[in-house]
């Protein structure tokens, strides 16, 4: 059974104030990864193309932003290599935690099929090795599994393109029956096609980690074991003779008080 994901819109939706981009992970590789790794328009311009090895977090993320999250292309560290380049701006990028998959219920009848992976990167400042760690930290999403298959989708006239990367995303035509050549599809616009995604894209979102304040836990004075309560004479706050006698009082132990009561 040849896997088929919903073909996306090729309008893009204009967002009014109160607008909160809160997708999940397979709404992210669905909805907007899919469709980037074969050249075709998301369904809003709310994610943009950019160079994230090009510049440091801070720069991306506009000053009182809680995240942003960028359409990016990995790059090789080596042309003959394996390992992706992660330095960027006055860093580095480092790996923090495994991948995390991510899963799909409606791209095949209803089986959950692994479409995507989820990585956590932390921001480091300085040269690889030596680098401080600051509190910037990125989750990049990428495509896996079944998000890797070859699907059919519509080529419009003109391909989309929203920055100056370009798609890497292969064409797959059937041979034609009667010469057994490869059919060239008709200049129409909306020509349906299978293409195979393009792997190096990734969903980028990029947000600084939160400075948890400590809890003032309120001191707790027991009774019981004959312990001093401070008493405060509000009536007399802020007059000189008055603070001197309600110092003398809060000394006095809650044990001597009582006994001179009943005295």
């Amino acid at each position: 059974m040849a896997l088929r994901l919903p073909i996306v819109s090729a309008a893009s939706l204009e967002h009014g104030p109160g607008f909160r981009f809160t997708p999940t992970d397979e709404d992210i590789v669905v909805h907007y990864l899919r469709p980037r790794a074969v050249n075709e328009p998301p369904p809003s311009a709310t994610i943009v193309d950019m160079d994230i090895l090009s510049y440091n977090p801070w720069d991306l993320v506009p000053e009182g932003s809680k995240e942003k999250y960028f359409f990016s292309q990995r790059v090789l560290k080596w042309p003959l290599g394996s390992q992706w380049n992660r330095t960027a701006g006055d860093g580095y990028w480092k790996t923090s935690g495994k991948d995390v998959p991510i899963f799909s219920c409606g791209v095949n009848g209803g089986e959950p099929l692994m479409i995507g992976l989820k990585r956590t990167l932390v921001f480091y400042h300085g040269k690889s090795g030596a680098g401080e760690n600051t509190e910037w930290v990125m989750q990049e999403y990428r495509l896996a599994g079944a998000g890797l298959r070859p699907y059919r989708v519509l080529r419009p006239s003109g391909n989309y393109n929203s920055g100056e990367s370009s798609s890497g995303a292969a064409i797959i035509r059937k041979p034609n029956k009667k010469n057994d050549s490869v059919s060239e599809a008709p200049n129409n616009d909306n020509v349906p096609v299978v293409v195979k995604p393009d792997e190096t894209w990734v969903v980028c979102r990029i947000y600084k980690k939160r400075k948890h304040t400590p809890r003032v836990t309120p001191q707790v004075y027991n009774i019981a074991q004959g312990r001093q309560v401070p008493f405060y004479n509000f009536l007399d706050h802020g007059n000189s003779k008055g603070t001197s006698g309600s110092s003398i009082l809060s000394n006095i132990p809650l044990e001597k008080t009582k006994d001179d009561k009943e005295g």
